[in-house]
């Protein structure tokens, strides 16, 4: 029997050519260059295998993107190109497109578009045992296109993070950052400067 052969969705840009979106030295905003540490990587010339298991955009809650950050919020796309970028102050930020078959990037904004001012805060347990308070908040961003979400995950003992997500077209663009050095770097102006080179 002939194996059947991978379904290959036009509307999917593949990793090879969404790497042609990401920010460069000459095209970053001021203040900002592409990061030694984490360099560019992508899903390459082909579409990635479609997981059986939901996608955890399927499932996506507060809960979810407290732990798993942009993991949880971008779900699983069909091809993707990443890349670190670091701004004056030495913060590394992770920046990332993402490409999904018809339809299914509005679904992932919408599905984080209904936890606007809707999550709070909760309590995670350290390793040692210790109650510690997570808050996280959803709040909209305009910008280019259809627009996105800022999530900001507030921690007291662990690090905390905050990242847009934003959807163009059936393109996902997310900018993230932590607040391992003590504040978090203005990922909105990042990703409404990087935005409209996604197509």
């Amino acid at each position: 029997m002939t194996p059947a052969t991978p379904t290959v969705d036009p509307n999917v840009v593949p990793g090879s050519v969404l790497k042609t979106y990401l920010p460069t030295n000459s095209t970053l905003p001021t203040g900002w260059k592409l990061s030694s540490v984490f360099t560019e990587a992508d899903s390459g010339p082909t579409q990635m295998p479609r997981s059986a298991a939901p996608s955890p955009t399927m499932l996506s809650d507060c809960d979810q993107l407290a732990g798993h950050g942009t993991g949880a919020a971008v779900g699983s796309p069909a091809a993707y190109a990443s890349v670190g970028v670091v701004d004056s102050s030495s913060h590394e930020v992770g920046v990332a497109v993402n490409s999904y078959p018809a339809g299914d990037a509005a679904r992932v904004l919408s599905r984080l578009k209904v936890l606007e001012g809707v999550c709070g805060s909760t309590y995670e347990q350290s390793s040692s045992g210790q109650l510690s308070p997570v808050t996280v908040t959803v709040s909209a961003v305009d910008g280019p296109a259809e627009g996105g979400v800022l999530v900001k995950v507030d921690r007291t003992i662990y690090v905390g993070q905050k990242f847009v997500v934003m959807q163009i077209g059936d393109r996902v663009l997310s900018v993230s950052s932590d607040n391992k050095y003590g504040k978090f770097a203005d990922v909105v102006a990042l990703a409404k400067a990087i935005a409209p080179r996604v197509k």
